[in-house]
């Protein structure tokens, strides 16, 4: 019994930091890549999307995410 709660310190104790540490890198390099991340406009919606949405209709207009929300678009709800 002892043993069992002995490692789950451990695990814990070792792994959560190990992840959150990772997770913030990755929100970091996320807020980084977000200036040039490729959406999807369309000419007759006034929402951006991510490739693969599936409200995006065939007449795809290919900008980066910076230039859509500077042009007046709004983000998909998906």
């Amino acid at each position: 019994m002892h043993k069992r709660i002995l490692y789950l310190f451990l695990v814990f104790g070792f792994l959560l930091p190990a992840a959150s540490g990772v997770q913030g890198r990755a929100v970091a390099y996320a807020a980084t890549q977000q200036k040039d991340t490729v959406v999807y406009i369309t000419k007759t919606e006034e929402k951006y999307h991510r490739a693969g949405c599936r409200y995006l209709s065939r007449s795809r207009i290919k900008m980066t995410k910076k230039e859509a929300v500077k042009n007046g678009y709004g983000a998909c709800k998906v």
